[in-house]
């Protein structure tokens, strides 16, 4: 039993690194976007990004019903997208 415990772990902290929503590089929004407080329904507004405003964008995508979210920090704050109207400026965090 102990075997097993041990390797559920490590898979687990595994499964772990492997995804991060935490957002990295820069984003330009293409259009004006609506980032929500949650990723979930009800959606609430949390602010609007205006076309050209640059953000930080997480790579991984959160699946909800039929939506996925991707983590976004900007000037304005963090919180959640689900346009995908955004385009890759830079790698760098």
């Amino acid at each position: 039993m102990r075997i097993i415990t041990n390797t559920t772990r490590i898979i687990s902290a595994i499964a772990l690194t492997a995804c991060s929503y935490e957002p990295t590089g820069q984003w330009e929004a293409m259009d004006t976007v609506d980032i929500y407080k949650n990723n979930n329904h009800p959606l609430i507004v949390a602010f609007v990004l205006e076309k050209g405003e640059i953000c930080a964008i997480s790579e991984d995508i959160i699946l909800r019903k039929d939506l996925g979210y991707a983590q976004v920090s900007c000037e304005k704050g963090r919180g959640w997208d689900k346009s995908g109207r955004f385009k890759k400026l830079t790698d760098l965090d």
